[in-house]
């Protein structure tokens, strides 16, 4: 199925069983469902669901602070990988984020995720630094992410 035909859409409380199972699949340490739960109920967060046939295919969050946000989950199924789904999914929670007052974002990604780096890159985030042992099981350091302001619209 092409992007386009998924459905992209808030987040919502009956989706957490599924997004916290994508989670356990992709994920060495994932989030708990009442993690899940918890940040869906902040005023200060966004978190968006792709779904395929009422089937979560993908998902991701953000944690606003002013007019800046840290994108905290991006999850895409394996089997949609490589459809264009994570960058539609991205496009759509900045534009959301930008309809909040949202100007600049950023995120953490493994230095080894080479796939996620160019997608990020494609949506205008630059590396600006490293947090080292950022990631456990494996121990892996993270590039940290920058959009510039506005540079995704």
């Amino acid at each position: 199925m092409d992007a386009a035909q998924l459905e992209i859409s808030g987040m919502q409380p009956q989706d957490i069983e599924q997004v916290a199972a994508l989670e356990r699949r992709i994920f060495s340490m994932p989030w708990s469902v009442d993690g899940f739960l918890a940040s869906l109920q902040s005023p200060d967060t966004l978190y968006l669901a792709v779904r395929d046939c009422g089937r979560v295919a993908a998902y991701c969050g953000m944690l606003q602070s002013f007019d800046e946000a840290d994108i905290t989950n991006v999850a895409v199924a394996p089997e949609y990988r490589g459809r264009g789904v994570g960058l539609r999914m991205l496009r759509e929670l900045m534009t959301r984020g930008a309809g909040r007052g949202v100007r600049r974002y950023t995120l953490e990604v493994r230095r080894s995720n080479a796939a996620a780096i160019r997608l990020y890159e494609k949506l205008g985030f630059v590396s600006v630094g490293i947090r080292r042992n950022f990631y456990a099981k494996p121990q892996e350091d993270a590039l940290i992410m920058w959009t510039a302001e506005d540079s995704y619209a």
